[in-house]
């Protein structure tokens, strides 16, 4: 990828990602960026005719324009001119320099408004899209879209992406103004920049791009080792295996530290380049000076300043722009990343929270992506205020089939209705369901906390009410319960006690529907028992309730039973 498509795709990245205003936004501080840099060149240019009025004396003399200046302000001693000159310069670049400042607050502000806005329509998005699974099994996972990849975006491709047009904004302006000014300078510093520029872009930047891609897949395999490591901690403890998997780690981590410091050692390259275009510009104006300037002193001087000028400003902006360039390539994933999870959506769904007769489920073929059909011409109609019953050995695709009547799960083919109204693109039925999966998710907080579970509405006794229908209890409550902290994902309950609080949280919902995944697996028959009778309760109010187990007295509250078995579901006679 060279230079020009580099900037094309980065260009394209942006009318994608930024929204209206944040384009908005860049345009103008690309604009500002521009003026600033036209500013760089009137503040360099003058002080060309200063150092020369400094250096040689004659030089009003020989300027026709430093003379005019000179007489059309009154002046009529020389070194109050030059002071009152330097003053101005000096003026001059204090201003400048504040509003530089400025716009970089402006800069730092509205990159991380991106980053912050990209992250929270990531997040928003997948969850729309219930893409959660899909990112993590076949994508690059949420953590990356959400948390890394903005991150990524804005400070290796938005900020880079606004120095490199800086900084050819001022490349292109000095190199006017050189060929303008003198023309030998011009071919000297075109020159010695292009052949060093084209040194460092063909020796460092293919290497620095291939070091920055081996980096990230190090990383990629490192972290997943890491979250490895962690999620299964308490085995790998037990089995003494924590060599085995550091090692894994390491092996990993050693491949992206190393990537990182090279790539970092290389980009020291163009200030080397630049210290031997310096060395190399000063011996060819010293040769200039002997064989051909036929003692002309002060056209030296001119030459020299012009260069001094150049590599004051224009190396370094060369430079810049070489290394934005390198950050634009090794940050183009993220426009990838990114896309798919922050465009808007082309249509509103609209939520179904209610039904009236019946959800169906006709002819669901499902199948996940690297993977057989898990089922096949499913059929089952739920009539409101029902209990249901699936049943199945582990594996068979009973969490995935109500996964896919929530609308978690888009089927391959086949419809889910609720009464007379498919679930589609403009339709969704999520709301109509409160889950109560195998491994409850618990946050860090109170009791109530947990319960609500980010809902607006916190009525006290409407969470006991949910909290005792659930059959939760904790001895340990020392006082109210609902300010109970409960420990970090849970950690100072039992397994028990986070399935019914869980289940307290969907029956504080109130949704039309329950889904129970293995309602009891964690409790004792005594609580097993008070919770079948509070279910059947639930029933009796009008709830409809779904309920997948393995342990065939819980179906006893059930009005049908059906076993998935071989990809079909079939009726179970109990």
């Amino acid at each position: 990828m060279n230079a020009r498509q580099i900037i094309i795709t980065a260009h394209r990245g942006f009318r994608q990602l930024l929204t209206p205003v944040q384009q908005g936004r860049t345009r103008l501080i690309i604009f500002g960026q521009t003026l600033l840099a036209f500013a760089d060149i009137i503040g360099l240019g003058s002080m060309v005719p200063v150092l020369m009025l400094a250096l040689d004396h004659s030089f009003l003399e020989k300027s026709s324009k430093l003379r005019f200046i000179f007489h059309q302000l009154g002046f009529t001693s020389e070194a109050n001119f030059l002071k009152t000159l330097i003053i101005i310069i000096l003026f001059f670049f204090l201003v400048k320099g504040i509003l530089a400042f400025f716009l970089q607050q402006y800069i730092r502000k509205t990159a991380s408004e991106i980053a912050l806005s990209l992250s929270g329509r990531a997040y928003s998005r997948v969850f729309q899209d219930r893409s959660y699974d899909r990112l993590n099994h076949d994508g690059p996972g949420f953590n990356e879209v959400v948390f890394f990849s903005p991150f990524y975006f804005v400070s290796g491709s938005y900020i880079p992406y606004l120095t490199l047009m800086s900084e050819m904004a001022i490349v292109v302006l000095l190199t006017a103004f050189f060929t303008w000014y003198n023309p030998f300078i011009f071919f000297l510093i075109v020159g010695l920049i292009g052949g060093g520029f084209f040194l460092v872009n063909r020796f460092a930047r293919r290497r620095i791009t291939e070091l920055g891609e081996a980096g990230a897949q190090f990383r990629d395999r490192a972290l997943r080792e890491i979250n490895y490591g962690s999620g299964g901690f308490t085995d790998i403890i037990t089995h003494g295996a924590e060599d085995y998997f550091r090692e894994k780690m390491l092996r990993h981590f050693r491949g992206f530290s190393e990537s990182g410091i090279r790539a970092i050692n290389l980009q020291t390259l163009p200030f080397r380049v630049n210290e031997m275009i310096a060395l190399m510009g000063i011996t060819l104006l010293v040769i200039y000076a002997y064989f051909f300037s036929s003692d002309n002193i002060g056209q030296v001087r001119a030459l020299a300043a012009l260069f001094a000028i150049a590599v004051f400003r224009m190396l370094p902006a060369a430079n810049r722009v070489l290394q934005s360039l390198m950050h634009l390539k090794l940050s183009a994933y993220t426009y990838e990343q990114l896309r798919p999870v922050v465009a808007e959506k082309s249509h509103i769904q609209k939520n179904i929270s209610t039904f009236k007769q019946q959800i169906v489920m006709k002819d669901i073929h499902f199948a996940f992506s690297d993977k057989p059909e898990i089922i096949s011409n499913l059929n089952l109609s739920i009539r409101k205020g029902e209990c249901v019953g699936i049943r199945g050995i582990s594996g068979a695709g009973k969490s995935t089939l109500v996964k896919l009547l929530m609308g978690y799960y888009q089927p391959a083919s086949g419809e889910v209705i609720v009464d007379d109204l498919k679930m589609d693109e403009q339709h969704s039925a999520l709301e109509l369901f409160s889950y109560l999966g195998q491994d409850p998710y618990i946050i860090n907080g109170s009791i109530a906390d947990n319960v609500v579970f980010g809902s607006e509405e916190k009525e006290e006794s409407r969470m006991l009410k949910a909290l005792d229908m659930a059959a939760f209890t904790w001895p340990e409550a020392a006082g109210d319960i609902l300010k109970e902290e409960v420990g970090d994902h849970g950690s100072r309950l039992s397994e028990g006690q986070k399935q019914r609080l869980a289940l307290a949280r969907a029956i504080y919902h109130n949704s039309e529907v329950l889904i129970l995944d293995e309602p009891s697996s964690a409790l004792d028959d005594a609580t097993e028992k008070i919770l079948f009778s509070h279910l059947l309760a639930l029933k009796n109010l009008g709830k409809t309730l779904i309920i997948i187990a393995h342990r065939e007295k819980v179906f006893d509250i059930c009005d049908s039973v059906y076993t998935l078995e071989n990809r079909h579901l079939t009726p179970y006679n109990t």
